[in-house]
């Protein structure tokens, strides 16, 4: 009886000690691991891009065509869909910042993660879940956005609207630290 009870006991101490540890475990993302497995699979039969600038492009504003892989590649750079089971969860990301606001000292405090450099300046934006808003970050210059970083913090599916683009995700920072190849 006695050694029954040590070992209820020695189990019982080991899950307290052990919860807190499994609370605080960060999971590493990868973009694609944002995308529901939907999305994820229609970009993957994405027809091979054709360059031929003689064509109306799907791209175009003023666009009329009616070519399925054109209405489908506007599906997926529209979709806000996320992946649920990554709400308020530890991560680390790696990607670009796209600032959107600073401090008195002109520190980024908020910004896009993103999966590309240049996203939302020069190219039309990732689709919504494939951005990160970020905030609370602290003693990011703003001349740092030319290099890619790992920011970790967490994740949740809280959507975020900006004039440069609209988050799907959104996540709390505890770290940033330039990412390493």
């Amino acid at each position: 009886m006695l050694r029954t009870l040590s070992v209820a006991l020695y189990l019982s101490l080991v899950a307290c000690i052990a919860a807190p540890v499994a609370a605080t475990e960060v999971t590493t993302l990868e973009w694609t691991d944002l995308m529901p497995e939907e999305d994820l699979k229609l970009l993957q039969q994405m027809p091979e891009v054709q360059h031929d600038y003689s064509q109306p492009s799907p791209f175009d504003d003023n666009y009329q065509g009616d070519d399925p892989a054109a209405q489908q590649w506007q599906q997926i750079l529209s979709s806000a869909k996320v992946v649920e089971k990554y709400n308020n969860t530890k991560v680390r990301v790696p990607g670009f910042i796209v600032p959107l606001e600073f401090d008195g000292e002109q520190n980024v405090t908020s910004f896009f993660l993103v999966p590309y450099f240049g996203a939302c300046i020069h190219v039309p934006p990732p689709p919504p879940n494939q951005m990160i808003y970020v905030h609370g970050a602290k003693n990011l210059k703003a001349d740092m956005i030319y290099s890619p970083f790992w920011i970790s913090g967490t994740l949740t599916t809280e959507v975020m609207s900006h004039d440069l683009g609209q988050a799907a995700y959104s996540l709390k920072v505890d770290s940033v630290e330039e990412y390493t190849y």
